[in-house]
């Protein structure tokens, strides 16, 4: 039988393969490239989680495989740092994503504070493991597939300064689909994975959505530790 976690990543490629059917004809090899590096990122995720055992630093080795496919493309100029988010924030975008991710923060506190703490145990190696998650999901998900995405279906609305797409919100729900097919968890990763989409567009670069990512996984575990 099929379990939760693959579940979720077999929605999420076909989530990501929406691009496909969705992308004019000539932006269809952006959409292939995005669903393409999406699979590439759960084969090696699941073969170094099966080869090592330890699901903790699993992440680290498909973000690398991801990147390394990548090189080519960057090394020919058939793809840009700033479509990846590789660059400093745009002018004027601090204080509004400092804001926002205040308040995120600030709200999804307070919801945890009001259902009650889920009492997991604190360790080292979970600090490590959501640090590591943070910033390896944001490389993968918000630079990598995000920058084909984009491509493939551009954004066409523009939500508190931010240019959002259909590529960007399909790439949102094939992250969220990842985290599993529990309803509970699905309503908890939504709302941050908006925010992390909004930072992207809002910032122009992986900097804000790596950090936000960062604080909310480590509140989460604080507050139900």
């Amino acid at each position: 039988m099929i379990d939760d976690r693959a579940t979720g990543w077999l929605l999420a490629l076909a989530i990501a393969a929406m691009l496909v059917a969705g992308s004019e004809r000539g932006r269809r090899g952006d959409a292939w490239a995005a669903v393409a590096l999406l699979a590439l990122y759960l084969i090696v995720l699941a073969g170094t989680q099966w080869l090592l055992d330890d699901a903790t630093f699993a992440p680290l080795v498909g973000a690398a495989a991801v990147w390394l496919a990548l090189q080519p493309m960057l090394g020919l100029g058939r793809l840009t740092r700033a479509e990846l988010g590789l660059v400093p924030m745009k002018a004027g975008s601090a204080r509004p994503v400092v804001i926002a991710t205040a308040l995120a923060l600030a709200a999804n506190s307070l919801a945890i504070a009001v259902r009650g703490p889920a009492l997991m145990p604190l360790t080292s190696q979970m600090l490590a493991a959501v640090i590591v998650a943070a910033v390896v999901e944001e490389l993968v998900m918000r630079g990598a597939i995000l920058a084909y995405a984009d491509r493939a279906w551009p954004p066409r609305w523009r939500i508190a300064g931010a240019a959002i797409g259909p590529g960007g919100l399909l790439v949102t729900a094939a992250f969220v689909a990842l985290h599993g097919m529990r309803p509970g968890l699905l309503l908890g990763v939504l709302p941050a994975a908006l925010l992390y989409l909004w930072l992207r567009a809002r910032s122009g670069s992986l900097a804000p959505p790596i950090v936000a990512h960062s604080l909310w996984n480590l509140s989460v575990v604080l507050l139900n530790s």
